[in-house]
């Protein structure tokens, strides 16, 4: 591998240290890890597909918690869903590994996207504005704009900061997709356990280049 692989599209850079996305997604993995860990996959499953996956796993805490508060604000009080929405949205992104599937994939990036989003928001935040609900309206501008500007998962990343030697929440959910689709394809993975050691690896080796 090359010490920087640039992908279509800027989607990612490979790098020695990981994969870090264009929205600043870092995984702790390469291409010659997953051909060593898991022989085979990338054959069947690009590079590029595994990386769109993961990344779209690890947004969906955003895009779902947002569409279900817009769904919440029109049966309930707008407090009590923003209660429910900040809830989900702290064990989704805390948990979402455990249910990694690859058939969801596709949904996901639908859902993370801008117009889907932005499209849902205002349709459901007009509605409930025009029947009067101010508060519920404001309630879900205020939401919209924590989810664009991804400040609950920064919250949520800043109590993980000090847990060293964890895997990464990121580094979860790509290796949960690594094992789903070696399953999938009937390519077990050889060594799970020094395939952790590897991310973590990197992990430490990226923060201490940054420190």
């Amino acid at each position: 591998m090359n010490k920087y692989t640039s992908r279509p599209q800027n989607l990612y850079l490979e790098t020695q240290l990981g994969i870090v996305t264009r929205t600043g997604d870092w995984f702790h993995t390469t291409s010659d890890h997953i051909e060593q860990f898991v022989p085979g996959l990338l054959k069947e499953r690009s590079l590029d597909h595994l990386v769109e996956e993961a990344v779209a796993w690890v947004r969906s805490a955003d895009s779902l918690a947002l569409t279900l508060l817009l769904v919440l604000l029109i049966y309930i009080h707008p407090v009590f869903a923003a209660v429910i929405a900040i809830t989900f949205h702290f064990f989704w992104y805390r948990f979402k590994s455990g249910f990694v599937t690859i058939y969801m994939g596709k949904l996901l990036k639908m859902m993370n996207k801008d117009g889907y989003l932005l499209i849902t928001s205002l349709v459901i935040i007009s509605l409930v504005g025009m029947n009067g609900q101010y508060l519920a309206a404001g309630v879900g501008l205020v939401f919209f704009f924590l989810m664009k500007l991804g400040l609950l998962k920064r919250l949520w990343d800043k109590i993980d900061e000090d847990k060293a030697g964890e895997l990464s929440l990121n580094d979860r959910v790509f290796k949960m997709i690594l094992l789903k689709y070696a399953m999938h394809f009937n390519k077990a993975p050889s060594e799970v356990q020094s395939m952790e050691k590897k991310f973590k690896e990197l992990a430490l080796n990226r923060k201490q280049g940054t420190s």
